[in-house]
């Protein structure tokens, strides 16, 4: 490893052999000077294809933040089974520190339907209710119960490297389904709205469960939901968000499956007052 860029005490950008640029993590390593070569009993951990947007945001985390982040990301991969890509460490700490300023001003952040969210992802909940654990005892701050929502989110919203779906092609997906919604239901959807956060959100719980469907005990409630629905514009819409994924990324949604995202496209309808029309 060669340095090419120090981003504080214990964090540098070098190089690697085959000439890769990897974000490495090691006390003391942002003391070596550039062009100088990284000891490899320096380096605690490599964090490759991290986004270049995330440089500077290192350079303005704590790294006990930092570290407190990995250990969550750690845990989370070996809970789920599943590898986050690197940036994910890096949001996350920056998602941490935010929360923790927040608690330090008083600053107070309600995030709604915490039991449908506990529903949805009851694994990545516990994990979050963990992390929330680790930051009172490792950073000695107490955080708020919402963080737990909060936390589970991030870890939904971002992807994993066994993730089927590249970062790109999931843009895409997400962007045609919300443009298949507006046209099929005539409404303008506000993309900052917590009612569309939450459909991108359950859109990528999908992509990252693409060999894995939800199943609870919500049968009688699908079927009650499609015999009173099934002749309106959102159930259409529903189905045909169903067929496009189902052809664009080869794999089918079941009733339980279906349920949610017929949910999801009803709160947007809400939001955006399309029962207003006709």
């Amino acid at each position: 490893m060669r340095i090419i860029r120090n981003i504080n005490n214990n964090v540098s950008l070098c190089k690697d052999s085959n000439n890769v640029q990897v974000v490495v993590f090691g006390k003391g390593i942002g003391f070596l000077k550039v062009n100088e070569e990284v000891p490899l009993s320096k380096i605690e951990r490599t964090f490759y294809n991290v986004n270049k947007n995330y440089l500077d945001v290192i350079a303005s985390l704590p790294e006990d933040v930092l570290e407190v982040s990995s250990k969550i990301i750690d845990m989370a991969n070996i809970k789920l089974n599943t590898s986050y890509k690197s940036n994910v460490v890096l949001s996350l700490a920056d998602h941490i520190n935010s929360a923790i300023q927040r608690k330090q001003n008083n600053i107070s952040i309600k995030l709604p339907l915490i039991y449908e969210i506990k529903h949805l992802y009851p694994m990545e909940i516990e994990i979050g209710k963990e992390a929330v654990k680790l930051i009172s005892d490792k950073l000695n701050v107490e955080l708020p119960s919402e963080e737990v929502v909060g936390i589970t989110l991030h870890l939904v919203n971002y992807g994993t490297t066994n993730n089927p779906i590249d970062d790109k092609n999931e843009e895409k997906i997400v962007d045609d389904c919300t443009k298949l919604i507006e046209d099929e239901l005539n409404i303008k959807i506000d993309r900052s709205s917590f009612s569309y956060f939450r459909f991108v959100s359950h859109l990528h719980y999908l992509f990252s469960r693409t060999n894995e469907q939800m199943k609870s005990d919500n049968e009688e409630i699908y079927k009650m939901i499609k015999s009173k629905y099934a002749d309106t514009d959102i159930y259409d819409c529903t189905i045909r968000i169903r067929d496009y994924l189902s052809k664009t990324l080869d794999f089918k949604l079941n009733d339980e499956e279906l349920l949610y995202l017929f949910i999801h496209v009803n709160k947007l309808c809400i939001h955006e007052d399309c029962y207003l029309e006709g």
